[in-house]
C-alpha cells in the first residue's frame, strides 16, 4: 500500500533535516524540585548537530545535554514563555553562532533550535572594524548603485569630507572626468569577478584640490569594500624627478651647444693652418696633436649626449642590412690617428666575404670606435691590438683585444655600468667621464645583441666581445653615390651666416682655400639681403642668430622663388631630435652638428649641383 502525502511530505522533511549544514535539534527542558532545569534533554538532532556537539566537548549523557548555565537557563525560558529567540551570541571561547530558538507547536515544553556558525564572518568583521581605525589606510564602502554609504577616518582625513558629507556622494562625483574611463575599468572588473586590479588615480578634495589615491576594490555581499592609499607624496615626487630629467636633458643639450659653437672655429682655424703647413713637420705634428684631442673632446661631448638619450628612453636606431666589414673599417678611420701616435700594431682578421647584420651603421660604427679608442687608450705605446670578427650560429662576433693594462677580475662586472671607472686606471685614461662602454652595452642592445669582457688581470690586456644577430645577404645592395671628397669639390657660391664671428670667418676660409665663392653675415636678415644678390649654391645657417634666427630665415628661403635651388645646410651646436624635425619642418636640406667634419662638408657640398631635396618629415 502507497505511503499517504502526509507521509511522504514528513520524509522529505526528515531528510531536509538531516542533510541540512546547520545544527538542528529539539531539546526538553528537564527540571529539578527547585524549579530549575537540570538539563537539557536532547529528543532529535541531526548529523550536523552531533558533529557541532562533539567538537565542543559536549556529550549527552544518558541522554541529557549539560550546557554552559546561562545557556541553560535562556532555553529554559524560551521553552517556558513559548516566545522565540533570534540572536547572535558568543559559544565558547571565540566562537560566535547565530541562534534560532523556538517552541514546538503540539508539543508542549519542548524547543527547536538552530545554531549556524558564524565564527569566520565574525573575526571578518572585527578586522573591517579594524581596518576602519586605522588612519592611514581609507576604506570605503558602495552600495548597490555606487553611492558611498560608509568611510572610515582615513578617507575622511585624506577626502576632507565628513562621514555626513561624504554618505550617498558617487564616484563620477569624486572623480575628475579625466579618470573615469579607468574607474569604469574598475566598476566593470568588480561587477564581473567580484575584484579589481588595484589602480591609481586623482580624487577630489571637500576644498576642490585633488589628491592621488591607490584603490583596491572587492565586492562583498551587496556592497563593494574599496581600500585606498594616498600615494600624492610619490606621484609629486615623481613628478619632481621627471622634471628634473627633463632640466637635466636640456642642460646637457645647452650645455653641448655652447661647447660646439667654440669648437667650430678652433677646428675650422687648425685645417686652415694644415693647407698652408705642408712643409713643416714640427708644425704637422702640433697640429696632429691639436686634431686628436679636439676629436676626443668632441666625442665627450656627443657621448654626454648620447647617455642621457638612452637614460631616458629617447634613442632611436634605424636597422637596416649593413656590412660588418664597411662599420668595422669606418670605426678603424676613425682611430687610425690615435693608433699611429702611440705607435701600436694592429691586426685585423675577417671571414672570407662579406658578413651582414641588420644595425644602424652610424650606431655599430660607434660602438667598435669606442671599444678601439679604449684599446688605444688603455695599452702603452708599442703594444698590440686585434680586430677578429668570426661566425657563430646565428650571430657575428667581433672581438676587440688589446695588450694593455688589463682589468681586476673584481672590476670587471662592473665596467658597463654608467660613470664606472677603475680608479687605478684613471692615470692611463687621458680623460674620460666612465660612459663610453654604458653607450656600448647599451647601443649593442638595441640592435638585439650582447657585449662581455675577459681579462687574465693587472697587465695582462683586456677582449671586449660584441655578439650581434646575423642576417643573410641583401639581395641587391644600395648603390653609392659618387659623392665627391671633402672640401675639393666643384667650386661651389657658398653662404656662410653665423653671429659666431670666428666660426663664420673661420670656416669661410677653409671654404676659400678650397676654391669656392663665400660671403658671410651675422643674422638672418642680413643673410636673406646677401643671397638674394649673390644666389648661392650652399647656405650654411646657424640656427640661434640675432634679429631673425635661422629657422625662420630658412622659411624665408623657401618663400622665394629665386633662391628655390639653394641648399640649406644647418649647421648649429643644436643635435637633439627635436632640433632636427625643426629644421627639417622649416625646408633645410641638411642639419650638421658643430664642429663640422671633413665627411659633413662632404655631404653638404657633394649634392649642391642637383636638384634641391625636399624637406624630411
Amino acid at each position: 500500500m502507497d505511503s499517504s502525502p502526509t507521509t511522504r511530505l514528513e520524509e522529505v522533511f526528515q531528510t531536509f533535516f538531516d542533510m541540512t549544514d546547520d545544527c538542528c535539534c529539539v531539546l526538553q527542558p528537564e527540571g529539578e524540585p527547585s524549579g530549575h532545569a537540570r538539563g537539557l534533554r536532547l529528543l532529535h538532532a541531526n548529523a550536523s548537530c552531533q558533529q557541532f556537539l562533539a567538537s565542543h566537548g559536549l556529550q549527552p549523557d544518558a541522554g541529557l545535554l549539560r550546557l554552559d548555565p546561562p545557556w541553560t537557563r535562556l532555553l529554559e525560558d524560551v521553552a517556558a514563555r513559548g516566545e522565540p529567540l533570534r540572536a547572535c551570541l558568543a559559544w565558547k571561547g571565540s566562537d560566535w553562532v547565530e541562534v534560532h530558538a523556538f517552541p514546538l507547536p503540539g508539543s508542549p515544553g519542548c524547543l527547536g533550535l538552530r545554531l549556524h556558525d558564524i565564527s569566520q564572518h565574525r573575526q571578518m568583521v572585527e578586522r573591517l572594524i579594524g581596518l576602519r581605525r586605522i588612519s592611514t589606510v581609507g576604506v570605503i564602502s558602495w552600495g548597490p548603485a555606487f553611492g558611498l554609504v560608509d568611510i572610515n577616518e582615513g578617507f575622511a582625513r585624506m577626502s576632507g569630507f565628513s562621514h555626513a558629507e561624504a554618505m550617498g556622494k558617487t564616484w563620477q562625483e569624486l572623480t575628475p572626468p579625466e579618470y573615469h574611463q579607468a574607474s569604469w575599468h574598475a566598476v566593470r572588473q568588480v561587477t564581473e569577478t567580484g575584484e579589481a586590479v588595484p589602480y591609481e588615480k586623482e580624487y577630489m578634495r571637500k576644498d576642490g584640490s585633488r589628491w592621488w589615491g591607490l584603490f583596491a576594490p572587492r565586492k562583498i555581499g551587496d556592497e563593494v569594500i574599496e581600500f585606498v592609499l594616498d600615494v600624492t607624496e610619490r606621484r609629486l615626487a615623481e613628478a619632481a624627478l621627471r622634471t628634473s630629467d627633463r632640466r637635466k636633458d636640456e642642460f646637457l643639450a645647452t650645455l653641448a651647444h655652447e661647447l660646439r659653437n667654440p669648437l667650430a672655429p678652433i677646428k675650422n682655424g687648425m685645417q686652415i693652418l694644415r693647407l698652408k703647413s705642408q712643409e713643416a713637420p714640427a708644425t704637422r705634428r702640433t697640429l696632429d696633436v691639436i686634431d686628436r684631442q679636439l676629436d676626443h673632446l668632441v666625442r665627450l661631448v656627443d657621448d654626454l649626449l648620447d647617455v642621457a638619450r638612452i637614460t631616458s628612453g629617447k634613442v632611436r636606431v634605424v636597422l637596416d642590412v649593413v656590412s660588418v666589414g664597411d662599420v668595422l673599417a669606418r670605426s678603424l678611420e676613425s682611430v687610425q690617428a690615435s693608433l699611429d701616435a702611440k705607435s701600436h700594431r694592429l691586426s685585423v682578421e675577417l671571414p672570407e666575404g662579406e658578413v651582414f647584420v641588420r644595425g644602424d651603421a652610424d650606431r655599430l660604427t660607434q660602438v667598435f670606435s669606442n671599444l678601439l679608442s679604449n684599446a688605444v687608450k688603455y695599452t702603452p705605446a708599442g703594444g698590440h691590438i686585434r680586430v677578429q670578427s668570426s661566425l657563430a650560429p646565428g650571430q657575428v662576433v667581433v672581438s676587440v683585444s688589446d695588450s694593455g693594462i688589463g682589468i681586476p677580475a673584481e672590476h670587471q662586472p662592473r665596467v658597463f655600468e654608467l660613470f664606472s671607472q677603475v680608479r687605478d686606471h684613471q692615470a692611463h685614461a687621458g680623460g674620460g667621464l666612465g660612459i663610453g662602454l654604458a653607450l656600448v652595452d647599451s647601443l649593442v642592445r638595441l640592435h638585439g645583441g650582447t657585449v662581455d669582457v675577459h681579462s687574465d688581470g693587472s697587465g695582462q690586456g683586456s677582449t671586449f666581445r660584441v655578439r650581434l644577430p646575423r642576417v643573410q645577404e641583401p639581395s641587391a645592395r644600395p648603390a653609392h653615390e659618387n659623392v665627391p671628397q671633402g672640401v675639393s669639390a666643384p667650386s661651389r657660391r657658398i653662404l656662410v651666416a653665423d653671429d659666431n664671428v670666428d666660426a663664420a670667418d673661420t670656416l669661410a676660409s677653409l671654404l676659400r682655400a678650397a676654391g669656392h665663392q663665400v660671403v658671410t653675415a651675422s643674422d638672418g636678415r642680413e643673410a636673406l639681403a646677401l643671397a638674394r644678390r649673390f644666389r648661392p649654391d650652399v647656405a650654411f645657417l646657424d640656427l640661434g642668430m640675432p634679429v631673425m634666427d635661422g629657422i625662420q630665415a630658412a622659411r624665408e628661403f623657401r618663400a622665394d622663388r629665386g633662391l628655390s635651388t639653394t641648399r640649406l645646410v644647418a649647421l648649429t651646436g643644436w643635435g637633439q631630435p627635436a632640433d632636427r624635425q625643426r629644421t627639417a619642418d622649416a625646408g633645410f636640406d641638411l642639419h650638421l652638428v658643430k664642429p663640422l667634419t671633413p665627411n659633413g662638408l662632404q655631404e653638404a657640398l657633394g649634392a649642391a649641383a642637383g636638384p634641391r631635396a625636399e624637406a624630411k618629415t
